[in-house]
């Protein structure tokens, strides 16, 4: 219980402000960490974790000339 109270003071002190990459790992997230994992949270019911999650996150990159099909077929015409 104790804990809960320290992280709530602590999100309440640094929502909003970018947290360095030794502040994220102290609070247990890790470097790589996605923003679209901060989605998932709610699933969860970790909706408090959110505005931590978002100041440790990382925007994925986005590429619109990408695109990942299932599979292929490769016909050989002779």
């Amino acid at each position: 219980l104790v804990s809960f109270i320290y992280l709530n003071c602590f999100q309440v002190s640094i929502y909003g402000a970018e947290l360095s990459s030794e502040a994220c790992r102290d609070l247990g997230f890790s470097s790589n960490l996605l923003c679209s994992s901060c989605d998932l949270l709610s699933q969860f019911s970790l909706n408090q974790l959110d505005p931590l999650c978002r100041n440790c996150c990382q925007e994925e990159a986005q590429s619109e000339t990408r695109k990942l099909y299932p599979g292929a077929i490769l016909e050989v015409c002779g």
